[in-house]
């Protein structure tokens, strides 16, 4: 008896313990070492650079009415998609409407740099800054309106790129709202920051003739403005009477759903701004840094 309680105070000694705590502590390092190794495969992924030639424009520029063919080779070149070209088009003509868009196609063919940083615990963010590490405007936006949706790949979480995705709730002023990290409420922002992001990817609804838009815009803005972030928004119920909590892409995905367009292309619990990127509903307006032809694989 005595023999038996002796050999399982040993197995609680001071070298048990010791071999747990040498155990408990390499568990730790290398799971600290997975997530690393995690945290930084994604990078170089989330940036595309056109890989084909850059032709000139001018005998497309010219011409009074494009055709399908003309205005795909325009995205291809400038990353503009219809709705921008139009608009370009309409206020600008000869020499001025070349230059506009020899503008849009030399930022477009410089695209693919850009610096890596960390902004919160395993969350990083992708941005075009100068030799001082500032951030840095690397496009301009051809035409924005209210409820187009915003879509950068820029940031990703411990191998995971989600991307983050915003509402233009005032096209005039620049305005977006975002819910942007834990802990924090959603919040007003300006599209200047959108700029700096080295791939954009802009959104809008293809068929509006009623300008359910405009209104999804101010219903985000008079309801989702302060709401605070929800790492586990959509369980267990996607769309509850009562919105307590979200995240970037919940809070773009409920206003329209609310008017009756789901704009979440998998239907799945989790609305990610990749399921968005992708929904039939929308039209490419503009991108940057991204495959013209393969928006979001």
């Amino acid at each position: 008896m005595d023999g038996k309680k002796s050999r399982i105070d040993i197995g609680k000694g001071p070298k048990a313990i010791f071999r747990r705590t040498k155990l408990g502590i390499l568990v730790f390092v290398l799971l600290v070492v997975i997530l690393f190794i995690l945290d930084v495969l994604p990078e170089g992924s989330g940036v595309w650079k056109p890989d084909y030639q850059k032709i000139d424009l001018d005998p497309i520029l010219v011409k009074v009415q494009l055709s399908e063919e003309d205005y795909h080779t325009l995205f291809l070149q400038t990353g503009l998609g219809k709705a921008a070209v139009d608009g370009i088009f309409k206020d600008n003509a000869g020499v001025r409407r070349e230059r506009a868009i020899e503008e849009y196609q030399n930022k477009f063919f410089a695209s693919g740099d850009y610096e890596c940083r960390n902004v919160a615990i395993f969350v990083n963010e992708e941005r075009i800054r100068n030799d001082d590490g500032a951030p840095v405007k690397g496009f301009e936006i051809a035409d924005l309106k209210n409820g187009d949706v915003l879509i950068t790949k820029a940031t990703h979480t411990v191998g995971w790129r989600h991307g983050h995705a915003a509402i233009v709730t005032d096209a005039t002023r620049g305005e977006t709202l975002e819910a942007i990290l834990l802990g924090n409420p959603s919040l007003l922002q300006n599209t200047s920051k959108w700029q700096t992001f080295p791939s954009y990817i802009q959104l809008r609804l293809k068929e509006d003739s009623k300008g359910d838009a405009e209104r999804i815009a101010e219903y985000a803005k008079e309801n989702f403005n302060g709401i605070p972030y929800g790492l586990f928004t959509g369980i267990p119920d996607k769309a509850p009477l009562e919105v307590k909590k979200t995240q970037c892409s919940h809070l773009v995905w409920f206003p329209y759903m609310h008017f009756g367009y789901d704009i979440d292309s998998d239907g799945s619990w989790l609305v990610t701004p990749k399921d968005i990127a992708n929904s039939d509903l929308f039209e490419v307006v503009q991108v940057f840094g991204v495959n013209p032809e393969d928006v979001w694989p």
